[in-house]
């Protein structure tokens, strides 16, 4: 495991759902190129290259964190407005609720919209069927499961609430284990400096 400078050893980035919002996501969407905090990672989650998934091999991580850009559909197709299907996957949606600034009042400021994924590859069988391509059957126990936090409310506003913004996504592969387990479950990740690793993917 890699430490930077100037992050103490034993240091644990577990930040709130409204933390998420106010100290990373909101800071992200206000400077996008200037605003770069060590703990959570620059990349695209819909590229047909995955590459997404090499820095949980770098880390040795089961649960990242990603500041990556939603994308449009084409103007021609109806339906959702954010493609998430590439190449033969797929983020799919399973819930989503809102966050607020205060979590315990539930009259208090909407400040943004949590959802979450589960991944979907379809299997060789389904990709042959229809060539590659449309929908079909697709594998169901990959692990991988997506929770999406996006700007909302009036903090939404202020971008249009259009979805050219970023938004940070809690990545996590979920270990398999034997026999029936309580409590939380959740890996804390040691806070990590993107910079400080040297990416080579296949050069």
């Amino acid at each position: 495991m890699i430490f930077p400078g100037r992050f103490p050893p034993g240091t644990r980035f577990d930040p709130t759902e409204t933390q998420l919002i106010t100290d990373y996501l909101w800071p992200k969407a206000c400077d996008p190129r200037g605003f770069k905090p060590g703990a959570v990672f620059e990349c695209d989650l819909y590229d047909d290259d995955e590459k997404w998934k090499h820095w949980f091999d770098i880390t040795g991580e089961s649960r990242l964190y990603f500041f990556t850009r939603l994308k449009k559909k084409k103007k021609e197709e109806k339906g959702q407005r954010v493609e998430r299907s590439f190449g033969q996957s797929v983020w799919r949606s399973q819930r989503d609720y809102d966050i607020r600034i205060d979590p315990d009042d539930k009259e208090s400021l909407v400040i943004g919209k949590k959802r979450t994924f589960s991944y979907k590859v379809k299997t060789a069988a389904a990709a042959a069927e229809d060539g590659g391509g449309g929908s079909s059957r697709e594998s169901e126990n990959n692990g991988w499961v997506m929770h999406e936090f996006t700007l909302d409310g009036d903090l939404a506003k202020k971008f249009g609430g259009g979805c050219d913004c970023y938004v940070i996504c809690c990545v996590r592969k979920k270990e398999e284990r034997s026999g029936s387990s309580t409590g939380d479950e959740r890996r804390e990740i040691e806070l990590i400096d993107p910079s400080m690793i040297q990416m080579n993917f296949g050069q």
